[in-house]
């Protein structure tokens, strides 16, 4: 046959097995990929339900996550017990096995070496050995399944169970010649059974005086597995009885517990809400001596600085609450102060000491709120902020650029909320008091002032002075401002111009004029 033919049959045939294992290992290549895949579903599977349980367990209220967390700690507590208790238990089942063993096949070795060894020129006394078999197997030791005897050819001599050969030995050769060597017991699994095997040897003395040891054969028993498992299943099912009952206990008792604390919690939930929208007049009633309880009464004390802080609130300028505020609750100095431009507003009660003087002084005290509140309210809804409360007086700051405007529409708005009241207190036989309102502007000294241990934040400066003055001209229901205010009205109001007046420790005397708040505003 030419070369060339040949060469290229093998070629051929080297690239028909290449293309075949090509094939292959694309194949295997294909098949990983496909489990990859899967197993990335699997994982990213995993992972969904974990984030899942994860979110409905924070769900949970306080009470079921305590439940479960109970139950769990107790399955694990109590699997770890039984891994730890189980093996121990076995070994000590197998330990007993043995020796019960080990006591059955020693005194069938004894009673069948004499019949075993005999039976070479007496082969009728072999019957004795399985007479000895059955005897011993009517011991009825428990657990024990059947009895069989062996010569040292492994061949079958006698066993317990009459027509049964098949749980009889699985010895190999060699672990038979090492059985028939060494006198000791040894074991195998056969099935449901544990076989153990034990050497039955004759012990001879010879001429020199040493020992020989004769082989004759092995006994061997089969202890039935069963046995063995029995006790660890009942022990298993208590175990889980005892672990199913504790669940139960510990769940209904964490439960009921738990109970108690989340309506407590639910309590301080609730309470927490109330004081959130404003209503400070609530209170959480401890129930226990432990944290919760200490929550409840530290609850109860923050409430009650919250209604103090309140009350004194009401003590305090806001002007000084907002000044606490921007400076973060830290520790106030009273060095801090700053010029600014500041439109200042007194107004005054006319003839009020005549009042008082025929008056109690809760009349008194009622009386002079009344009209207090009423002007509080206005100076507040135009921006403005009270400063402070002088007997009949009170001194209030307007800021920003827009103060002029702000103080003298409040106070026309004052003026005819007061005569509005005093209408109806004179209809109804009651005492009416009429107000004198004075405003200036300009630039005063703000900040904090006073002792280290008693402060205010206020102004001063001559621009407070001569508004004060201003207020102390203003008669019953009369405006005064200083006349360079009305540029910044944009004539909004209609004025009069009054005479100036002279202000101590100046030069130049101070034009006035009064504002007429009986006519409508010209928008």
């Amino acid at each position: 046959m030419p070369v060339e033919p040949i060469r290229q049959e093998e070629a051929d045939h080297q690239e028909r097995r290449e293309s075949v294992v090509g094939k292959k290992v694309r194949l295997v290549i294909m098949r990983l990929a496909f489990w990859d895949k899967q197993i990335d579903r699997l994982r990213a599977g995993l992972r969904s339900l974990i984030t899942r349980g994860a979110e409905v367990f924070s769900t949970l209220e306080i009470k079921f996550k305590l439940s479960i967390n109970i139950a769990i700690i107790v399955v694990l507590v109590i699997f770890t017990f039984s891994m730890l208790i189980l093996p121990g238990e076995r070994r000590v089942l197998t330990k007993a096995t043995e020796n019960t063993c080990s006591v059955v096949l020693k005194k069938l070795s004894q009673n069948v070496r004499a019949p075993m060894l005999e039976s070479v020129l007496f082969p009728a006394r072999l019957g004795e050995v399985t007479t000895e078999v059955l005897r011993t197997k009517s011991m009825n030791v428990e657990g024990l399944a059947y009895i069989f005897v062996k010569d040292r050819h492994d061949s079958l001599i006698a066993h317990s169970e009459l027509g049964e050969t098949r749980h009889a030995g699985i010895l190999h050769p060699d672990e038979i010649k090492a059985l028939l060597q060494e006198d000791k017991m040894i074991s195998r699994e056969n099935g449901e059974f544990h076989e153990y095997y034990y050497p039955i040897l004759q012990l001879d003395k010879i001429d020199t005086g040493k020992v020989r040891i004769i082989p004759l054969g092995y006994a061997g028993v089969g202890f039935a597995k069963s046995f063995l498992d029995e006790p660890l299943n009942k022990t298993k099912k208590l175990i889980f009885s005892y672990a199913a009952l504790v669940i139960i206990v510990s769940v209904w008792l964490i439960y009921f517990f738990a109970r108690k604390m989340v309506n407590q919690i639910h309590e301080l939930s609730r309470v927490a809400r109330e004081v959130g929208s404003g209503n400070l007049d609530v209170r959480v009633e401890p129930r226990s001596k432990d944290e919760l309880g200490q929550l409840a009464r530290e609850f109860n004390h923050m409430v009650t600085h919250l209604r103090e802080k309140v009350q004194m609130q009401k003590f305090v300028s806001k002007l000084t609450v907002q000044m606490i505020q921007n400076s973060g609750g830290s520790k106030v100095e009273p060095q801090e102060g700053d010029r600014r431009y500041t439109t200042i507003f007194f107004s005054d009660i006319r003839n009020f000491s005549t009042y008082a003087e025929l008056s109690e002084p809760e009349q008194i005290i009622d009386l002079i709120n009344i009209y207090f509140d009423v002007q509080t309210q206005l100076i507040e809804a135009n921006g403005g902020v009270v400063d402070k409360f002088m007997g009949d007086q009170i001194m209030a700051l307007f800021q920003g650029p827009q103060s002029v405007e702000n103080a003298v529409r409040a106070s026309v708005e004052i003026q005819r909320a007061v005569r509005e009241l005093n209408k109806q207190r004179d209809a109804a036989g009651e005492l009416p008091l009429w107000v004198g309102i004075g405003i200036n502007h300009g630039l005063a000294v703000m900040g904090k002032m006073g002792s280290k241990n008693r402060m205010d934040y206020t102004v001063i400066g001559d621009v407070v002075n001569i508004a004060n003055r201003l207020c102390s001209l203003a008669r019953a229901g009369q405006i005064v401002v200083e006349y360079s205010l009305t540029r910044r009205l944009n004539g909004h109001y209609a004025f009069t111009r009054l005479e100036p007046i002279y202000v101590r420790n100046r030069m130049k005397p101070v034009d006035i004029c009064e504002i007429d708040y009986d006519r409508e505003i010209i928008l």
